[in-house]
């Protein structure tokens, strides 16, 4: 009697959460990494908005620089 066990949508809807939390921590530790370079003059704001595939004028708002 082996088969799929059924997922309850409350499950589904937790997991799909998790997944799109971590996605999101994922991608505002990067930009908080950026930030910190060009802070310290490391990189250049084109640089780190390269980086991310955004113009310069998004990643200053996105960095809020």
């Amino acid at each position: 009697m082996g088969g799929k066990v059924l997922e309850l949508y409350s499950e589904k809807l937790l997991r799909r959460g998790e997944v799109r939390g971590k996605a999101q921590g994922e991608a505002r530790g990067k930009i908080e990494i950026l930030k910190s370079l060009v802070t310290k003059g490391i990189i250049s704001i084109s640089v780190a908005a390269k980086e991310l595939g955004v113009s310069d004028e998004a990643f200053k708002k996105m960095a809020a620089l």
